[in-house]
């Protein structure tokens, strides 16, 4: 099953040649005209007003992304939480109610952040209300338009803005490009894979399609190491270090790119497909692979980490070790500061 679906996302990321990969592509094409019909009806009935959005008494700020995955919504997300609470303010974030791992991250990583789960954000925000929050994050909330969001963030993978162009399930656009119309906001996430020239054209293209909208440029930073009882150790302990790395993240490509960035040796890779249920075997084989290979350090993420957590671990407990990773803005701070600013805090009258 792993495989297929690596496979299937090879050919809607057109990483497949052959004749089955064509005959397939064909199939998921005809399926995505089907589709995006379904999503032009409902941005219809939005935009028409035959589908209501529903107002909350105090502040939304949305953060989602127009392609499957990959672009960083969670660290963001942990980024904006944080950035509210050293203000003095009460976050709520809601989440989609799917995905459990991203939502125990949260739980974990955000001390004092009340989340909420679940498919119904209108009555999640109405218990934020109750809980004395006063101010609201959605999670992935760029296709979730029941709420009036108050400032409407939009991110783009810098190396993958927008996918091969075609819409799921041809491709990874979960709707069309001119979408980004209704941020307020774009942030461009993991400028740091692609070079000044790369981000010119994608700079420009934006401009093509929303003239002068606030573009703010991230990339995520390694900002610690910690091992399984908590304790923490430099980014910098990875230098010349053999290492594994394993994942099941939409962009596993970008979390091997950090780890090199510390200049450590990817001797061992897994890489498992996003939101990807581990298993003992999974562990069994990870542990046998890497004394093979005389490993030094087996490295992963906090969301994989929290996957791992029932299993037993035991055997290759003493060489884990959970990368903590942070956004550094690096261009476009003030941009992103006045959107933060641009609506009174506190509830509405």
């Amino acid at each position: 099953m792993k495989s297929f679906t690596l496979y299937i996302l090879a050919i809607m990321k057109d990483r497949k040649t052959g004749m089955i990969p064509l005959f397939i592509k064909g199939v998921l094409k005809v399926l995505s005209w089907i589709y995006t019909g379904c999503i032009t009806i409902v941005d219809l009935l939005y935009r028409t007003g035959r589908r209501k959005e529903h107002k909350v008494r105090v502040p939304v700020i949305s953060v989602g992304n127009i392609t499957l995955g990959g672009t960083g919504k969670t660290p963001f997300i942990i980024f904006l939480a944080d950035n509210f609470l050293a203000r003095g303010f009460k976050p709520a974030v809601l989440t989609r109610g799917y995905g459990n791992d991203e939502n125990r991250m949260l739980r974990d990583e955000l001390e004092g952040v009340s989340v909420f789960s679940g498919q119904d954000r209108v009555k999640n925000a109405l218990a934020a209300l109750e809980n004395g929050n006063n101010i609201i994050l959605l999670d992935d909330g760029f296709q979730h338009r029941r709420i009036f969001r108050d400032l409407n963030i939009l991110l783009l993978d810098a190396a993958y803005p927008f996918g091969n162009g075609f819409i799921f399930p041809r491709g990874i656009l979960r709707e069309p490009i001119s979408a980004i119309k209704r941020a307020d906001m774009i942030v461009l996430t993991k400028t740091d894979e692609i070079d000044e020239y790369a981000k010119e054209i994608i700079i420009k293209k934006i401009e093509g399609i929303v003239p002068g909208k606030p573009v703010v440029m991230t990339q995520h930073n390694v900002s610690y190491l910690k091992d399984v009882t908590g304790a923490i150790y430099s980014a910098d302990s990875l230098f010349l270090k053999k290492v594994c790395i394993f994942s099941g993240i939409a962009d596993p490509d970008y979390f091997g790119f950090l780890v090199k960035e510390k200049k450590a040796n990817i001797a061992v890779r897994y890489d498992y497909p996003d939101h990807h249920v581990y298993s003992q075997r999974n562990i069994n084989i990870i542990y046998k692979k890497c004394i093979e290979n005389n490993i030094e350090k087996i490295i992963t993420t906090s969301k994989d980490f929290i996957k791992i957590k029932d299993l037993d671990v035991s055997m290759i407990e003493d060489k884990l070790f959970i990368m903590n990773i942070a956004i550094d803005i690096v261009a476009g701070k003030e941009k992103l500061n006045a959107g933060l600013n641009s609506f009174n805090l506190g509830k509405r009258a």
